[in-house]
């Protein structure tokens, strides 16, 4: 009977020790974006380079769950759309090339990146530029 009782006592206090367990704060931080290229507001001129350069790195300080690249042409021109998998990382770097053709003047285009980590937290950032042929 007292074995049974030990068991009995060691199994409750087991059971409160598991219980008990400080509970991960909820994640309210939204993953953050940085670009290297294209800058904001720069002109790429295809004489010189001719591809456009999409490059950054996105992190989350727990764990990122989707990301989604767009490079758009004009208004709706759609020249990428990629959607790396970066479900569980922290830390993901992106550098891609698009060869655009077609422009014969200046044409505006922008990066739209959009990233959401594990909590549904979702930053978005659209760098507007353009190409000159």
């Amino acid at each position: 009977m007292k074995y049974f009782s030990f068991l009995l006592i060691a199994g409750c206090l087991s059971i409160l020790a598991v219980s008990c367990k400080k509970k991960t704060a909820a994640d309210t931080a939204k993953p953050s974006i940085t670009f290297v290229e294209p800058e904001a507001g720069s002109t790429v001129y295809l004489s010189t380079d001719p591809e456009v350069h999409v490059e950054f790195t996105t992190t989350d300080d727990r764990a990122l769950h989707s990301l989604n690249v767009l490079l758009i042409k004009n208004t709706n021109d759609t020249l990428m759309n990629q959607t790396p998998d970066v479900d569980n990382l922290t830390v993901y770097s992106f550098h891609e090339h698009a060869i655009p053709t077609g422009i014969t003047v200046s044409t505006p285009f922008r990066v739209i990146v959009t990233a959401r980590d594990q909590y549904g937290n979702t930053e978005q950032q659209t760098v507007n530029f353009f190409v000159e042929p």
